[in-house]
């Protein structure tokens, strides 16, 4: 894999990753989105948040496969 494919990768995960936890903390002031883990255990809130943000890794690199695939 060349330097450049591997910044871009890393570049979005820390994009994917900030936004989650910007919305998580900053955004969701009224608690519209994350509301209802506002009663849930760390642990918990932890590994949902962990899931979501995998799901999303996967969406990700799901949808930019046919981009990505010549680079493997």
């Amino acid at each position: 894999m060349e330097v450049g494919m591997k910044m871009g990768l890393l570049i979005i995960a820390i994009i994917i990753t900030l936004s989650v936890v910007l919305d998580y903390f900053i955004f969701d002031y009224d608690d519209k989105h994350w509301g209802w883990l506002k009663g849930c255990s760390k642990p918990v809130r932890r590994s949902i948040i962990t899931c979501y943000l995998i799901m999303s890794f996967v969406i990700y690199f799901g949808l930019s496969l046919k981009y990505i695939k010549p680079f493997l």
